[in-house]
């Protein structure tokens, strides 16, 4: 194992750590010794977790079927080798038993997951996208885009591009997570829009096209929520297409493929940009599902019924610890913090 603490892991990439022994036997059995190097590692270098975190999905993701041919066959067509070299080399045949047979089988089971883990990392090599902004929990980061566009990432969130955008392929974004948008706008002919003018932001169940605007678009738990601050989005959902004007928030509920429509205030959709949360007349229970998305804390009620209470106003998210002040203060409860349990307790 010192061998393996020797390698630079700090500088792999996600084809790197799928293709490293090391990694891999950790990810295929977890119960191993290996275990503590790794979670001492990302320790050390937190900065990797996402990029380890989509490696070991990957991993997982590959069924290693053990597709072991038939015996008969094996046999078969290992004679027929067999007999092929003899004859340009004049060889001695070498007699297999079937013990023999079948650990060949295997061999050709285990070359055959190794052969799909290849195609896997030429297909990863192939991605429509080579650059791979993230965010940890609690952190905010600003991106500018090839085109000047701009980029607010929420906490935990994650958006996927191409570095280079060329005139004859649309500017695409994949998104996970919670961003804001402020699009540059590139066509001064909506009539005749070239591909390189066109704005696509790829979500889970949502796609929306821009050609310059601003909006907010949070995917959590299931339900994708667009909010549009200026111009013009169209909105794909569930094979529907929606015009979206200024004001219109749509939500759609990837469980019940339910979709919603209002109008809001648009700037308050978007106020955690400036670490606030204002929500709607917002209950306790959608205010606490907010925080441990941000925060990545699981947050617990001892009171079911307060669940429902509604909170009025704007709650700051400098921090955890303000934000939790501020509902323990309204709802008369203390905060009990048990490693990553947050448990709200009635005085």
């Amino acid at each position: 194992m010192d061998n393996f603490l020797d390698t630079s892991y700090q500088e792999f990439t996600e084809s790197d750590f799928i293709s490293d022994p090391f990694f891999q036997d950790w990810v295929l059995h977890p119960a191993t010794e290996k275990e503590p190097f790794w979670k001492n590692f990302l320790l050390a270098h937190p900065e990797k977790k996402d990029v380890i975190e989509n490696a070991r999905l990957l991993l997982k993701n590959i069924n290693f079927k053990e597709d072991v041919p038939d015996e008969d066959r094996v046999t078969s067509l290992f004679k027929a080798h067999l007999e092929t070299i003899e004859s340009l080399r004049k060889a001695k045949v070498v007699r297999f038993n079937s013990t023999v047979w079948k650990r060949m089988g295997r061999i050709a089971a285990i070359f055959g997951g190794l052969v799909l883990l290849a195609a896997l990392l030429f297909l990863m090599n192939r991605k429509p996208y080579d650059s791979v902004i993230a965010t940890s929990y609690g952190e905010l980061k600003e991106v500018i885009l090839p085109d000047s566009s701009r980029v607010v990432l929420n906490a935990h969130s994650k958006i996927r591009y191409s570095k280079k955008w060329t005139a004859d392929k649309p500017r695409e974004i994949w998104l996970d997570g919670e961003a804001f948008f402020d699009v540059k706008r590139l066509s001064k002919n909506a009539a005749s829009i070239r591909q390189n003018e066109r704005f696509v932001v790829y979500g889970d169940d949502v796609t929306v096209e821009v050609l310059g605007t601003s909006f907010n678009i949070r995917q959590r738990r299931g339900k994708t929520e667009v909010v549009l601050q200026s111009g013009r989005i169209k909105l794909q959902v569930n094979k529907e297409e929606i015009i979206m004007q200024p004001g219109d928030w749509i939500a759609y509920n990837g469980e019940d493929k339910n979709i919603t429509r209002s109008v809001t205030v648009p700037e308050n959709y978007a106020a955690w940009k400036e670490k606030k949360l204002l929500l709607n007349d917002p209950t306790v229970e959608q205010i606490i599902q907010y925080l441990e998305d941000t925060y990545g804390k699981k947050i617990v009620l001892e009171t079911p019924e307060l669940r429902t209470k509604k909170i009025e106003g704007p709650i700051l998210l400098n921090n955890l610890d303000d934000a939790l002040f501020v509902i323990s203060t309204v709802l008369n409860v203390k905060v009990e913090e048990k490693d990553s349990l947050l448990i709200l307790h009635s005085k």
